[in-house]
């Protein structure tokens, strides 16, 4: 064997056994700790908010001039938006009044606004339009203004309890400012 020959395989003999020895030695050091991040709201590991919804609800509207309770049954429909912990929204809905003796229809169209308190229970505010589609004992039309509690029941229904307030926009002898009284369930979609 040469003496050319003889250099490169003492070189490639001590070259492994160094390797051996180092990589040895870096199995028995320790990883330096590295603390573990501060919490972060995470809106994607709970409830959906986003996307549509519709359901149904009952409850009480309150005639303040004529002092007359009517009961109330409906559906809804609306859409959601959530940014992180915040959530927009838009909703329509319509309800049968019952109002001794008779019945009319009340509609009404509301922009939601509110923010998540935990994953599952949104609290948020209302604003919007109403009105009882001309019903001859109906309490004629409202700006709207309230709004309410939601909580994510399943990973697909929340229910919620709703108020709000509506100021005449009528001005004629029937209509009437009114407190409006709700709870009701709604499946997303």
């Amino acid at each position: 064997m040469n003496s050319l020959k003889k250099v490169a395989l003492a070189a490639l003999l001590s070259t492994t056994a160094f390797g051996g020895a180092l990589a040895a030695d870096a199995i028995g050091v320790p990883a330096p700790a590295i603390p573990a991040p501060a919490p972060v709201y995470d809106a994607g590991s709970g409830f959906d908010w986003n996307g549509f919804y519709a359901g149904a609800s009952a409850g009480a509207q309150n005639n303040i001039d004529a002092g007359e309770t009517e009961w109330t049954i409906g559906a809804q429909a609306g859409v959601n938006a959530q940014f992180d912990f915040f959530l927009v929204g838009a909703e329509v809905a319509l309800d049968g009044v019952f109002d001794d003796p008779d019945m009319y229809a009340y509609g009404s169209a509301l922009a939601r606004g509110g923010v998540l308190v935990t994953e599952e229970l949104l609290a948020y505010g209302a604003i919007g339009y109403g009105t009882d589609f001309d019903a001859a004992t109906g309490v004629g039309d409202h700006i709207l203004a309230g709004g309410g509690l939601e909580f994510a029941a399943t990973d697909d229904v929340s229910v919620r309890g709703q108020y709000l307030y509506g100021w005449d926009q009528s001005g004629d002898a029937t209509s009437s400012d009114i407190h409006k009284f709700q709870i009701g369930a709604n499946f997303h979609f």
